[in-house]
């Protein structure tokens, strides 16, 4: 009977997480924690360092079960969706939040050959709706909806 290998980059992938959870909690250690009612500064950082160590061993033992998967890297992709990010950040003071949303689905959009651009327009209008409707009229963070 043959067995296979684990994959190798699945269980790298788990122990970076990881290290980078042992990480968030070491820093944050000094922090106060506080309580789940009333949180402190350390809060935060030490209960996503211990999702991240979770969710960490949990990739790696998957992948030390799992078979050596070939990765197929497509660089279009990451390109539109880190320039539509950096799109957004540039926007988001000058234009306000909905252009700079819209301007960030249309580009990501771009990522996937298949999307039609009725699809993408319907996409955009929707997340900036929610997004307006969460971040600025429910939370109350002060950005600007349009214009600065």
């Amino acid at each position: 009977m043959k067995t296979s290998k684990s994959n190798r980059h699945e269980v790298i992938a788990g122990l970076v997480w990881v290290v980078l959870g042992l990480a968030a909690i070491f820093v944050a250690r000094g922090y106060a924690f506080g309580t789940i009612t009333r949180m402190g500064p350390g809060f935060v950082p030490i209960m996503l360092g211990i999702l991240l160590v979770v969710f960490g061993l949990f990739a790696a033992w998957q992948g030390r079960r799992l078979p050596e998967v070939s990765l197929d890297l497509r660089l279009r992709p990451f390109a539109y969706i880190i320039v539509g990010i950096i799109v957004w950040v540039l926007l988001v003071d000058w234009a306000g939040f909905v252009p700079a949303t819209v301007a960030l689905i249309l580009i990501s959009a771009q990522s996937e050959p298949e999307m039609k651009l009725m699809e993408a327009v319907l996409l955009a209008a929707g997340m900036s709706l929610v997004g307006y409707l969460i971040f600025i009229r429910g939370i109350g963070i002060p950005i600007a909806a349009f214009g600065s």
